[in-house]
This record gives C-alpha cells, structure tokens and sequence, in this order.
C-alpha cells in the first residue's frame, strides 16, 4: 500500500542517505577532515531541488493536493470573464469549478495556445457546459459564467507547497530521489 511520507528537513536527510546508501553509519571509526565539503546541506540542496520539480512535474497521486477555495480571490472582470489570483501555498491547478459550471475542468490552457485565442471573442468562448480555465502562473481566467453573476468558486482543487522545511509525498516517488540524488 502507498502511503504518503510527511517529513521535516532531518527526517528528509536520513531519508537521502539511507537512498544513497551512506546510512547505517559505521561508528567503530572517526575520520575528520578540514577542506572537505558540506555533505548534509549538498544532498538537502539535491533533494529541494528534487521536490521542487516533482511538485511542478510529478504524478499527482504522488503529491499533497487540497481545495483551497476559501484563499482564491476571486473577480468577475466583465463579460462573465473571471481572474482567480492564487495564494502563496500554490503550485499548480489540479481540477477547478465555478457554481454555475456543469462540471469542473481539469485541463489547463496555458496564453496563446489555441484554446486561449478562442476566449477572446464572446461566440467561441467556454460556457456553463464547456468551461474553460487558461492559467498565466499567478492567476488564471475562468470562462465563463453569468455577466451579471458574482463568481463563487465551488472547487479549487492545487498541489500546494507545504511550507519550507516540509517535505509531502507519496513513498513511490522515492525511486526518483535516488536518481536526483546521483551526482552528475
């Protein structure tokens, strides 16, 4: 059964050096040196990088989501058209919704992409049956709903970023650690 792993910055360590194989540490010996470097903070700055982009890229399945609705602000800019501007915690969108809107949308456009060409002229643009969400990073364009309408967001579904010194995850993203943690 997958589960997923909730770690702070040590627990993330030990997790990298039993992965690479440094752990268990042999404690018969002591061996110092001077000019060496950091070792600890070198796999710490592989594994943020790591969680980093399985945050942007990962399976989703793998990945702390929530509905973060409440935090969304929300404004109907005109002709139904609606500007969501995200909160810190946010990464990227997984599923979202307005009330109005038949089903929620899952899929993305991002600006200029044909999809996003389409909304600009009020004939062609995404409705209550066929919504469309274009994200430009820090907000994203809902289309569309009711002109006269107050937008509430009944969904916001995101991979959110946990906090800087946490680490969420499911564990069968582990085997992607171990190759991030080898040195090129």
């Amino acid at each position: 059964m997958n589960q997923m792993l909730n770690l702070n910055e040590s627990e993330m360590l030990a997790l990298c050096k039993r992965v690479m194989n440094l752990e268990p540490c042999r404690r018969d010996c002591v061996v110092e040196r001077e000019d060496g470097i950091d070792i600890d903070e070198w796999i710490m700055m592989r594994a943020r990088s790591w969680y980093a982009r399985l945050l942007m890229d990962g399976p989703l399945a793998w990945l702390p989501t929530q509905d973060i609705k409440d935090t969304v602000a929300v404004t109907n800019c005109g002709n139904g058209v609606v500007m969501a501007v995200y909160p810190s915690v946010f990464v990227r969108p997984v599923e979202w919704q307005l009330e109005g809107w038949h089903h929620s949308v899952s899929h993305f456009a991002l600006p200029d992409d044909t999809i996003d060409m389409l909304q600009h002229n009020p004939w062609t643009r995404g409705g209550a049956c066929n919504p469309v969400a274009v994200d430009h990073g820090n907000w994203m364009l809902l289309y569309s709903i009711d002109p006269q309408a107050t937008p509430v967001l009944k969904m916001a579904r995101c991979v959110t970023y946990p906090g800087t010194d946490r680490f969420i995850f499911n564990q069968a993203a582990i085997p992607t650690l171990k190759e991030a943690l080898k040195q090129e």
